[in-house]
């Protein structure tokens, strides 16, 4: 059909030149002649773009097109034929989006999209009620200045994975969960639910912790008294002053499970306060801390001080850094069997992090556990954990007095070969 196209055109232009040719021959001035076709022709051809300017202009309507023939035929159909093309494209473009938006906006969360400097460009209706931001007056504005909460700035500064719980400015009892999820380069998702229910309930539940343990704790401190002056008895029979024994340790245990419950109630509802905040010689404060266990536990450990970097300094409070290493190194003691290597490391990171890191060459844990056992009351082994007569809370209290300081903790451990808890604290603690 090309070929059909551009015969026609060829035939057109060789039927002018000959047309020019006779006329020429008649009137004997060829030159002139030629000139004159070839104006002729380039007046039609200028005469064809302008229809087709002018169609174009007017929207490249079907009905308006204008008469053709030849290759200006085939080059109308081109053109139909892209505009038929892209109305296709931006219907699908159309369906998609709209089904896009359908779905953005059924969606139980504020949803708010946001440009690279942060300013919004949509938002569904949830994001009035949870963030009061109408889309219809608010687009173009930069989300920070719709909601003025500090820790919102930690999104664009922090990594995207981050999420953040803040109350929100409008509302003191609406608590809110933020999160930005990134789409392009110059587009990202800003993300709010509403988790007030959330925060209620877990607020009964500490404070059900709390009071329950602190209303155990009299009873308990009442019937360990009993259970000591009975056992201080020589005249009972003696499966009466074994029953009596095995009731003490028992309670003593409940006692020890309280007061762990109590401190982590206190941890979870508590900030770090200032003024507990003091500059620790960390040397010096592990090093009591394994004389201390040495000898509570008569030397069935080898503790080997390894890397104790004595000018690394920590700022935190002096209870709670004690509470992490004591019960990382006690930890390490209880659950190996006797004569383990247990090495202790204190040293700075190449980020600047400070390492407090407990080795142990014990029976390591199996992967499947590591995950859980920051959780309350997780046992690897019951019925060797109930040997060794832990709370189960020890690393729950942990990785609460390290969250309250900024930093992290971390396990691995490998079956047979021991394990390792280092706890890592901030740059900006370490001195």
């Amino acid at each position: 059909m090309n070929n059909t196209h551009w015969s026609l055109e060829r035939w057109r232009f060789v039927l002018i030149l000959f047309g020019a040719f006779v006329c020429g021959f008649i009137s004997g001035y060829w030159l002139l002649s030629i000139i004159i076709a070839l104006v002729v022709y380039i007046i039609w051809l200028l005469y064809k773009l302008q229809q087709l300017h002018n169609w174009l202009e007017k929207g490249g309507k079907e009905a308006a097109l204008p008469d053709s023939d030849g290759i200006w035929e085939r080059i109308n159909h081109h053109i139909q034929k892209t505009q038929k093309s892209n109305d296709r494209r931006k219907q699908r473009m159309h369906t998609l989006l709209k089904r896009f938006q359908g779905i953005i906006t059924s969606l139980p969360y504020a949803t708010v999209v946001l440009t690279v400097n942060n300013e919004i460009d949509w938002a569904n209706k949830h994001a009035k009620d949870l963030l009061r931001i109408d889309i219809k007056t608010d687009r173009g504005q930069r989300i920070e200045n719709l909601i003025r909460h500090p820790k919102i700035y930690t999104l664009w500064t922090k990594n995207n994975e981050k999420i953040i719980e803040i109350t929100a400015p409008h509302d003191k009892h609406l608590k809110l969960s933020l999160q930005v999820i990134p789409i392009e380069s110059d587009l990202k998702l800003f993300i709010a639910r509403d988790i007030s229910e959330r925060v209620y309930l877990n607020q009964m539940r500490k404070n059900f912790i709390a009071n329950a343990s602190h209303e155990l704790r009299t009873p308990l401190t009442v019937i360990a008294g009993h259970l000591e002056i009975m056992e201080m008895n020589k005249d009972l029979p003696e499966k009466t002053i074994i029953s009596i024994k095995a009731a003490s340790e028992q309670s003593a245990r409940m006692q020890s499970i309280i007061e762990d419950l109590l401190t982590l109630s206190r941890l979870e509802n508590s900030e770090l306060s200032v003024d507990s905040v003091e500059i620790l010689d960390m040397e010096a404060l592990i090093t009591d801390i394994c004389n201390v266990e040495s000898s509570i536990n008569e030397n069935t450990h080898i503790l080997h001080l390894d890397q104790i970097d004595p000018s690394i300094k920590l700022k935190g409070s002096r209870a709670e850094i004690i509470s992490v290493c004591s019960n990382l190194i006690h930890n390490a003691i209880r659950y190996t069997p006797k004569k383990t290597d247990i090495t202790i490391t204190w040293e700075k990171q190449p980020s600047g992090e400070a390492c407090f890191s407990v080795k142990d060459t014990g029976a390591g844990i199996a992967p499947q556990h590591l995950s859980h056992l920051t959780e309350r009351f997780y046992r690897v082994d019951k019925g060797r954990s109930q040997d060794t007569g832990g709370t189960g809370l020890g690393l729950a209290i942990v990785l609460h007095i390290m969250q309250r300081h900024g930093g992290r903790l971390d396990i691995k451990s490998e079956v047979e070969q021991g394990s390792t808890f280092s706890a890592y604290f901030p740059a900006e603690r370490v001195i």
